[in-house]
């Protein structure tokens, strides 16, 4: 009885001591073993799915803010002169028209395309500094140079696990730049356009008013 209870105390003993005398040593094997699992393969895969939807999401709010302005403006422009009847009316109206501009310009911002082109080497690519990820960073290279590149990114796990979530910081990067201009965008429309219609139709109110009065005091 007394022998089958010790082995059990040795062999924690025993792992205990080598869990603190044994260090990790080969960050490479652990992170090949990682690599076997399907955990990592699919974080990397939502990440990535994740960040091109939100973009695309992105994309499709500034457009539609976009074609909202545009319509605003083409209307004031049409029908404009039919309901400016006093030169007092013209600063409501342009408060409109300036929110939209701006509103429009925060939008078009976000929907163009723009990409930081950097001038890769073979130096750049030893050090790590061209994302061969990106087509913004391996256009500049030659065929040969990115094939090279590649070739060693994708037989070194480490290397390749780091490029991935350097990869994925910097679409998170340019995703919140996009969501700050998308935010002035939407925030500009909603706080500018209301103002000048609120604007206007006091102003309306008291010119509509004034002549009421005048054409009563009139004989």
């Amino acid at each position: 009885m007394e022998e089958s209870g010790n082995p059990s105390a040795l062999e924690l003993n025993r792992s205990s001591n080598l869990e603190n005398e044994t260090p990790i040593k080969d960050v490479d094997a652990c992170i090949r073993k990682l690599g076997t699992k399907r955990g990592v393969e699919t974080i990397f895969r939502n990440a990535y799915r994740v960040h091109i939807e939100v973009s695309a999401l992105a994309d499709a709010k500034a457009n539609f803010l976009i074609s909202v302005n545009s319509i605003i403006l083409i209307l004031i422009a049409a029908h404009g002169q039919k309901y400016i009847t006093h030169k007092g009316l013209l600063l409501p109206v342009g408060i409109v028209i300036a929110t939209c501009i701006c509103s429009m310009i925060f939008a078009v911002l976000v929907a163009r395309p723009r990409f930081k082109q950097m001038k890769a080497g073979e130096l750049s690519i030893k050090s790590g500094k061209s994302n061969l990820l990106f087509f913004g960073s391996f256009t500049a290279l030659r065929k040969d140079e990115f094939i090279e590149g590649f070739s060693d990114l994708i037989t070194s796990p480490n290397q390749l696990y780091s490029s991935m979530m350097g990869d994925i910081y910097e679409m998170g990067l340019v995703l919140k730049r996009k969501y700050i201009r998308l935010q002035y965008a939407y925030g500009i429309l909603l706080y500018g356009f209301p103002l000048g219609l609120i604007i206007f139709v006091i102003m309306e109110c008291i010119i509509v008013l004034r002549s009421f009065e005048e054409n009563m005091l009139t004989p």
